[in-house]
């Protein structure tokens, strides 16, 4: 049996942003969340001006000298500030954003969203009010509200930067690119000089397929924020996407610079040097990535695909081995493992079992039921067989291969007219896939 399996590829996603907002980053800490929330309260966007010849009020005065405490670091007078400056006007709101803030930094985020709901409800068209609230709500999960308080921010103060990058952001965790994209220009279009509108729209432009756009955004960004990796990681991200390995590789060696242990940095850097035909050096780029994250499978799961792509099979195994030992959700690890099994004809049991769990792991990938296919058809589970061939063309409709696949299990199992149909589509699909010839030969016996 001439299965022709490929290795399953895990996604190679992009670097994620830094948790300048929450719809960024897909875990951060508690502490990490105070930035968010003080990127729309009055405490940093808007600080108020300070006493001038003009003498403000008593609740604004109070109110200063809480922002002025807390840029000293003094959480317990901003506290004392903020709390009498509601005692002078109980609806004062840039005080109430302050107390979400000081609970922010506390870790209270739930504390923190009392505050700023009462601050909405005290003000509900106060920009600030509910450019944070929309914040909190992304926090916590409750995306549709969050969007509309965003968008009630941006109505409200058209000079408002920040409920636009923060709606962005949120726009590209549930797909939105182009509105996403549109919104980190009218961002940019009130604040040039921002880095991270720059960096989140450079890296929107990159999903968007816009790569010399995302090139030129990232450049930007990574000019406006020296001392972040970040940037440059994205930046080679795209070189390496415009076929230009060379200004890649120099692009994530200055982001290794800053910062030497930076994981997407470390898979990056190998990525590019397999793609310029360095294995070794690719290798060693993959080692130190696992190095650095010692229970992260993809570096292991990287490292095995370069030894099998240049024949080394024993190493190969040992790599998706440890993966999957780092981290026993590595699909694409357990997927190779068992497709190798099958080539080699060795541990057919063992084999299922990997392809069984890829498969619960990713139902959707059709890769994965392909292999599960081939490792069935090898232990002679011709119905079951069929069955999974048939999920995996369904799943890829267009995949020549599949359904090459699906044809010799319909072979082996009997039925000759599924099975030259199935044939017949695949040569339609491509002329000249991985086992074509294969497929004409097998079509002239039915």
């Amino acid at each position: 049996m001439n299965a022709t399996l490929r290795m399953a590829r895990p996604p190679r996603s992009g670097p994620r942003p830094g948790c300048s907002t929450a719809a960024r980053c897909a875990l951060v800490s508690l502490l990490a969340l105070a930035a968010p929330l003080a990127g729309a309260a009055p405490v940093v966007s808007k600080p108020m001006p300070a006493a001038s010849a003009t003498a403000p009020a008593p609740a604004a005065a109070a109110y200063q000298r809480g922002i002025e405490a807390l840029a000293k670091g003094d959480r317990g007078a901003a506290e004392a500030a903020f709390r009498e400056a509601l005692k002078l006007d109980a609806a004062h709101v840039p005080s109430m954003l302050g107390m979400g803030e000081l609970a922010f930094q506390a870790s209270r985020v739930d504390d923190a969203g009392t505050w700023i709901g009462q601050a909405v409800k005290a003000r509900p068209d106060n920009a600030d009010a509910q450019a944070s609230w929309g914040r909190f709500l992304g926090l916590k999960g409750r995306h549709a509200e969050s969007e509309a308080a965003l968008r009630r921010a941006a109505q409200l103060d058209a000079r408002a930067f920040r409920p636009r990058i923060d709606l962005a952001d949120l726009l590209v965790a549930r797909g939105q690119l182009q509105p996403a994209a549109a919104l980190y220009r009218e961002a940019l279009a009130l604040n040039a000089g921002h880095a991270g509108a720059r960096y989140g729209l450079g890296q929107t432009l990159l999903r968007l397929g816009d790569v010399n756009g995302a090139a030129t955004e990232l450049a930007q960004a990574a000019r406006l924020a020296p001392g972040n990796p970040l940037p440059l990681v994205a930046l080679a991200r795209a070189e390496l996407s415009r076929s230009k390995p060379d200004a890649a590789l120099a692009e994530v060696d200055k982001a290794l610079a800053i910062q030497p242990a930076l994981i997407e940095a470390l898979m990056l850097k190998g990525d590019v040097l397999d793609a310029k035909g360095q294995p070794d050096a690719a290798l060693q780029a993959f080692a130190a990535a696992a190095q650095a994250a010692p229970k992260l499978g993809l570096p292991h799961m990287r490292a095995g695909m370069v030894e099998q792509q240049r024949g080394r099979i024993d190493a190969a195994v040992a790599a998706y081995q440890r993966a999957i030992a780092a981290d026993p959700q590595q699909a694409s690890a357990l997927n190779n493992l068992a497709a190798l099994a099958v080539e080699r004809k060795q541990d057919l049991a063992q084999a299922e079992a990997w392809a069984l769990k890829a498969v619960s792991l990713n139902p959707r990938a059709a890769q994965f039921h392909d292999t599960l296919g081939a490792v069935q058809r090898a232990q002679g589970k011709r119905p079951a067989a069929v069955k999974t061939l048939q999920t995996a063309a369904k799943l890829a409709p267009k995949d020549a291969a599949i359904r090459f696949h699906l044809g010799q299990a319909l072979v082996e199992a009997g039925d000759k007219a599924q099975a030259r149909k199935a044939l017949q589509e695949a040569l339609a699909l491509s002329a000249n896939f991985p086992g074509a010839e294969q497929a004409r030969q097998l079509l002239t016996t039915l």
